[in-house]
């Protein structure tokens, strides 16, 4: 289940912090877009490399660099090297099976979250890390792929209402963070809607494909929560935090941002509820049914115990017995089948057992 537990990438007795990767794949040159803003103004440029964002970045404007793709790791090291970023963390922005965390240092502070994706069709969740250094007057975002969280927030900027062109990095890493955590409420919003789909289907129509579209489910509602359960942990470091990169006056927004991450995991905590007890109708209703088949079944042999017992009588090969050169007694004893029969049908159907 290499979705619940990925190797890590890093040798055993390998020093920490980022190692240049020398044989990374073609193709996967990395992708970086700077925003330069302030309330007045907004500027967007596409650069080759990393080195071209230093003469961009101005005291009196805010900036974003949106890095896009963790294969180079020779452009994180330059990274790392042009802010002062320590190389734990580079080695962090280039793990994509790295969990949620928040780290303080003293040039910035770090945090990593996953934006979830949930397939209808598949039922699967997919998931995409969002990383970001957040300095004074500059935010360095890091996305293995594009993410359309991001692409919301840049759009927010572009349209320039509100507080995030004023509100300076503090405030645009809290959009960033918030846009993320409101992904994952619409994920768990269409997760419940496919279990709720799943439950009416079961009323109609108990069918084994149902069965395993649940335990589908079960096992994406867990990595989910694994997904999104150390979020909260990383929000109240941040909270906490004496960072001088978030502003007092954003830490009342970070309070709300928890408080949906707490709804969301107990609607996680009642979805994983709802789905087992969903295969437990599941099973007791399979179970009621093979009942209903098997109290058919006895009822039926439990009719013809008696009249297998007179055929039985009579199908004895003796040469003198009652009845056998009797003209009509053939079909008497038909009818007394028959009516021994009937009898039991109206005796069982009287009690109730069918």
């Amino acid at each position: 289940m290499p979705r619940f537990f990925k190797k890590s990438a890093k040798k055993a007795g390998s020093p920490p912090g980022l190692q240049i990767d020398a044989q990374a794949p073609l193709g996967t040159q990395t992708d970086i877009c700077v925003l330069i803003y302030s309330k007045e103004s907004l500027e967007t440029h596409h650069l080759p490399n990393i080195d071209a964002v230093l003469p961009l970045i101005q005291k009196e404007k805010a900036a974003w660099i949106q890095v896009t793709g963790t294969n180079d790791h020779v452009a994180f090291s330059r990274i790392g090297e042009l802010f002062n970023i320590h190389t734990l963390t580079l080695e962090d922005m280039v793990n994509p099976a790295h969990p949620p965390k928040f780290e303080d240092f003293d040039a910035y502070y770090y945090v990593t979250l996953k934006q979830l994706a949930f397939d209808p069709k598949r039922y699967e969740i997919s998931e995409t890390q969002v990383s970001m250094a957040v300095m004074e007057n500059l935010v360095i975002s890091i996305q293995d792929k594009p993410s359309p969280c991001l692409k919301a927030v840049e759009k927010r900027l572009q349209a320039g209402r509100g507080k995030i062109r004023r509100g300076g990095s503090g405030y645009l890493a809290y959009a960033l963070i918030d846009a993320v955590v409101d992904h994952s409420l619409d994920v768990i919003g269409q997760i419940a809607s496919a279990v709720e789909s799943i439950e009416r289907d079961m009323l109609e129509e108990l069918n084994p494909v149902l069965l395993e579209q649940i335990h589908r489910l079960k096992r994406e509602v867990i990595f989910f929560n694994k997904q999104l359960r150390p979020v909260r942990g990383a929000i109240l470091s941040l909270m906490k935090s004496e960072s001088p990169f978030i502003p007092d006056a954003v830490i009342r927004f970070y309070a709300d941002i928890l408080d949906h991450v707490n709804h969301i995991l107990d609607a996680v905590t009642s979805l994983q509820e709802l789905l087992s007890s969903m295969v437990d109708f599941y099973m007791s209703a399979q179970g009621n049914r093979m009942n209903e088949v098997m109290a058919t079944l006895t009822i039926i042999s439990t009719i013809f115990i008696p009249l297998s017992f007179l055929a039985g009588i009579y199908g004895m090969n003796f040469k003198f017995m009652p009845e056998l050169e009797w003209q009509w007694g053939y079909f008497t004893f038909l009818g007394g089948m028959a009516a021994i029969g009937g009898a039991m049908v109206l005796f069982f159907k009287k009690k109730g057992w069918f």
